[in-house]
């Protein structure tokens, strides 16, 4: 093969690395580098010398660390054999995204949910030695589709992280994540800045477009279910109690001879009682019902048993039986 008496980045200027296709190379020849480009010589796995922008004569002075590595001898146009590399130092954009869901706990609710996020992230290389080694000769990855591969594992591993600690930040719910995505994308970039640095890798910048749930998920729509209970209750205020008994009647008497039958004549017999006095109190919350404390009325007392019910703080069987002691003291 002939001696290559001047090598150059003949690549794509797309590509964040490239290799250069021949191993044979001759002292004296030159090595020119492009702005925001850096070469650098392997042998025998090692990164060696390096070179920055320029036109760049290899003789024995300027390659000293690979002059030692093959014994070079002095003087004219020595062949030796060493791998070179060119990587790009520009800045480069990329999208991630989960491929599969990720379980995360809402701190708020301590109810497990199952999210998806996306969005981009650009970044670039800073240490061109840590790189080579830890990425590109570690995994023979010389695509930018490859290195893509290999640093989106590391995004997808941070996600639970710092989506915890925006949502405990501002105290609030996983489900309404999409509201602090710049928060989000902040803290995104501060927790991943560490893991991409020991690839010698600088995040210039991260941004989370969106964060999705299943919504046929049990558990999501447990939760969207307190949100709405809680957004009534603040509401409605004292009428809460009594809309909601006046849903369970409700319910009951559709349930009649579908499995609910049982459940529907019980309450029945308690809503006969009270449903006139219920409306009319919902129309005037000042008035208690029968005479009685509000906090000791039957149905209220239901109701507040049913929303524990709603929220999975007791079981149907609780529920049904504290009912029964309930009805049965009218």
């Amino acid at each position: 093969m002939a001696l290559i008496d001047r090598i150059k980045f003949e690549g794509n200027p797309n590509e964040i690395v490239w290799k250069y296709p021949s191993d044979e190379i001759s002292t004296a020849g030159q090595l020119v580098v492009s702005e925001n480009q850096e070469a650098i010589f392997f042998k025998e796995g090692r990164a060696l010398d390096s070179f920055g922008p320029g036109t760049h004569t290899l003789k024995t002075g300027n390659i000293p660390l690979l002059e030692a590595l093959v014994n070079l001898p002095f003087g004219g146009k020595t062949p030796f054999t060493a791998e070179i590399y060119y990587v790009n130092k520009a800045i480069f954009s990329m999208k991630w995204g989960t491929n599969t869901p990720i379980p995360l706990e809402d701190p708020k609710y301590k109810i497990v949910l199952n999210i998806r996020a996306f969005g981009d992230y650009k970044f670039r290389i800073k240490d061109a030695r840590s790189f080579l080694i830890n990425v590109v000769q570690g995994g023979n990855r010389t695509t930018n589709e490859a290195i893509d591969e290999f640093l989106k594992p590391n995004i997808v591993r941070g996600i639970g992280d710092f989506i915890s600690e925006v949502i405990l930040n501002n105290n609030t719910s996983v489900v309404e994540i999409n509201k602090y995505r710049d928060e989000s994308s902040t803290a995104g970039k501060v927790k991943l800045s560490p893991e991409f640095a020991k690839y010698g890798i600088e995040l210039t910048e991260f941004n989370v477009a969106s964060v999705n749930f299943d919504q046929t998920d049990e558990n999501y729509q447990r939760i969207q279910k307190i949100i709405t209970d809680k957004f009534e209750i603040d509401t409605l205020g004292d009428k809460y109690q009594q809309k909601k008994m006046f849903d369970i009647g409700q319910a009951s008497a559709e349930n009649q001879g579908q499995g609910g039958a049982g459940m529907g004549a019980g309450l029945g017999m308690g809503m006969g009682m009270n449903m006139a006095q219920m409306m009319g109190n919902m129309m005037n919350p000042n008035q208690s019902q029968g005479g009685q404390p509000a906090a000791n009325d039957p149905a209220a007392r239901i109701a507040k048993l049913k929303g524990l019910l709603d929220q999975g703080l007791i079981t149907a069987e609780e529920f049904e039986t504290k009912r029964k002691e309930i009805l049965s003291s009218i």
